[in-house]
């Protein structure tokens, strides 16, 4: 016989379930926080809410939003965080991001309690974004300006031009990034990287899943994808041979056609060039422009698949941690995406 706590128990945990959205590419078994921007949505009536960890391993930083006010979390610790201790009694949203990318560390999500009762959650928008990249992408040295070298803490993700481009067009959005990937092979080093490529680790469902995990839901699906891979591909450091814009071109053209038929929704792609690759480094190999037109080919032979190119300019000399772009950087990209977006979309 279930008895009446046991059935408040059971009710508090459905009250909860249907509460609460995960925010991008979060997988409900394990509840694991990998990817950027991934997250936690809910709304409450009361004066406060908790959310619970299981387990918070390496570094990570987060964004706590509370009634659209925002909290910046450089170093995520113990076993929970709470809303401000100030909330008057009322209606409350909540989103609980994870800012820093998966090679850092993982958030665990525990119990999600409050002091009143959980509502449903705020309305879902209809345009869905994803956004696949490397470190351009994860917001990588973006809190700091050069000298300085790449933590958790300085991947502000919402700094970003992906978070900037899906709030000016009100978008719901998923991120998956990974510092040094590449389409056909990932930053060069004296001693090969041999970890997965993106077309690999796009298949897992949290970062840190099997290949082949995530089974691309339909009410996933996205209206548009944006492909943002090239910066490690076409680097060479000297230890490998240079890459011809024929070879990327390729990888691009079948990794879009893998995206499109997983989904099976028929997205627009939007084809990033790297703000940074220039044609003047190496000297005499015209990185920028053989990218540029690698990805114009693409979309030719992409005849069918409705996807564009949208340019970069250089980032310069305003320099992030490791010469990645700073804000100022990103907030040029997302204007370009943007404008590409409203045009080809009519968002």
């Amino acid at each position: 016989m279930i008895g009446p706590n046991t059935c408040l128990l059971l009710l508090a945990l459905l009250e909860t379930s249907q509460a609460l959205r995960y925010l991008g590419r979060v997988n409900p078994a394990t509840k694991e926080l990998t990817w950027s921007a991934t997250g936690v949505s809910f709304t409450f009536s009361g004066t406060s809410a908790t959310i619970g960890f299981e387990a918070v391993t390496g570094s990570n930083s987060a964004e706590l939003i509370v009634d659209g006010k925002s909290t910046y979390i450089a170093d995520v610790k113990g076993t929970s965080i709470s809303t401000p201790s100030n909330l008057t009694s009322g209606n409350h949203t909540v989103e609980f991001r994870k800012s820093s990318e998966a090679l850092f560390g993982s958030i665990f999500l525990g119990n999600i309690t409050t002091d009143g009762t959980f509502g449903s959650d705020s309305p879902i928008s209809s345009r869905k974004i994803e956004i696949v990249g490397d470190s351009i992408t994860s917001a990588y040295g973006i809190g700091a300006a050069l000298p300085c070298t790449n933590t958790a803490a300085l991947e502000i993700i919402s700094e970003g031009y992906s978070v900037l481009t899906a709030s000016a067009l009100k978008a719901d959005y998923s991120i998956i990034s990974w510092s040094g990937i590449g389409v056909i092979r990932n930053y060069a080093s004296s001693q090969p990287d041999a970890s997965p490529t993106m077309p690999e680790r796009y298949t897992k469902y949290g970062a840190n899943d099997a290949s082949g995990s995530y089974m691309f839901p339909s009410s996933s699906a996205p209206d548009a994808v944006v492909i943002n891979l090239g910066t490690n591909d076409f680097g060479h450091n000297n230890v490998r041979p240079k890459l011809t814009g024929e070879e990327y071109t390729a990888a691009i053209v079948s990794f879009v056609r893998t995206i499109s038929s997983s989904y099976g929704n028929d997205p627009t792609f939007f084809l990033l060039t790297s703000p940074m690759l220039n044609d003047g480094y190496p000297a005499g190999e015209m990185v920028k422009s053989t990218q540029r037109n690698a990805l114009t080919d693409a979309v030719t032979r992409l005849n069918g698949t409705r996807a564009v190119v949208v340019d970069w300019p250089d980032q310069g000399s305003d320099l992030g941690c490791d010469y990645h772009p700073t804000p100022n950087t990103n907030l040029v990209g997302a204007g370009l995406l943007v404008e590409s977006m409203r045009s080809v979309l009519g968002w």
